[in-house]
């Protein structure tokens, strides 16, 4: 299957997903929360965290500060929840993304955990190279405001003219290849991501953190950073979008099953109701004629004993 066809596939899933009827508000709520918390934890332990999901669950929803878990981990954890909050907010409203959008999401990302390292939403001023990586995709600090510029006139036609699923992997891969800051590029790329995902209608997409699931990941975005052929990045995104379409649109028809479930039993319980109730009126007017019977009955009977008693 080519590219297109399975991104034409994504949004038939798409409108499949919309044919639903809505989660009720709690419902909603429940499910995004998680999804935040998934996207948190995944994004964190993508750059080397060590939370696992409980563990992070615990510092968002709970409060709790762990024993024996590195700070910077639960300081990152706190940031991104931040971040994340943030972008929820863009998506929400009407604003566009320029280059004070893409530094606020990185300050969000690293207040915390990069105090003392340098300043947070700051573009580098020294160069960074991949871990351990042979080929150097990203620029040198003084191209990386060219860099940006041109990227935020390729996302002003991109976001129209692409396919969402496309410009969401593409936003993802040419801003990380441009690694602007010196801290927060792979989980600032990651919330780009969800940003054009969710505005477009898609769900939060997850790219899992399991061992073998991280090294694909920065292996294909590797590949693509060499050579220039972003292709094989979008189809890994899509592929995790079309997990989450199918899991989104399990839950909605569980919920539409449930819903109609319960207005039959409310149906069911009301014809019951009326069948009663009729039974209780026939046959307190059946009672009603009985005793009119009986009365008229009984007036007759001393009417008749009235004209045969004797006369005074």
């Amino acid at each position: 299957m080519s590219l297109n066809e399975r991104l034409e596939q994504l949004t038939k899933k798409l409108d499949e997903m919309q044919s639903y009827r809505p989660l009720d508000m709690q419902q909603l709520a429940v499910l995004d929360k998680s999804k935040k918390f998934e996207h948190i934890w995944s994004s964190t332990k993508l750059e080397g965290g060590t939370l696992e999901y409980s563990e992070t669950e615990a510092i968002l929803d709970a409060g709790v500060t762990l024993h024996g878990v590195p700070v910077k981990d639960i300081l990152e954890t706190l940031d991104l929840s931040e971040a994340y909050d943030y972008m929820k907010a863009l998506v929400t409203g009407e604003q566009a993304i320029n280059e004070r959008v893409i530094q606020q999401l990185n300050r969000f990302a690293t207040l915390q955990s990069m105090k003392g390292e340098g300043i947070p939403g700051a573009y580098r001023v020294v160069p960074v190279r991949p871990r351990g990586a042979e080929f150097n995709p990203y620029p040198q600090p003084h191209l990386i405001r060219k860099q940006m510029e041109d990227l935020i006139f390729w996302n002003e036609k991109a976001q129209y003219e692409l396919h969402p699923v496309q410009y969401a992997a593409e936003l993802h891969q040419r801003f990380v290849t441009i690694h602007p800051f010196l801290d927060g590029n792979g989980r600032t790329a990651r919330l780009l991501m969800e940003f054009a995902l969710t505005r477009n209608g898609y769900p939060i997409t997850i790219i899992q953190p399991d061992i073998q699931s991280r090294i694909k990941y920065m292996n294909v975005l590797a590949e693509t950073q060499k050579t220039g052929n972003r292709t094989p990045f979008t189809a890994l995104v899509a592929d995790y979008v079309d997990k989450e379409l199918d899991e989104r649109i399990e839950v909605l028809k569980l919920y539409e099953e449930n819903i109609k479930q319960t207005e039959h039993q409310k149906n069911s319980t009301s014809v019951n109701v009326e069948n009663n109730s009729s039974k209780f009126y026939e046959k307190l007017a059946s009672a009603k004629k009985h005793q009119e019977k009986a009365l008229n009955s009984s007036d007759n009977q001393e009417t008749k004993s009235n004209d045969i008693s004797p006369k005074l």
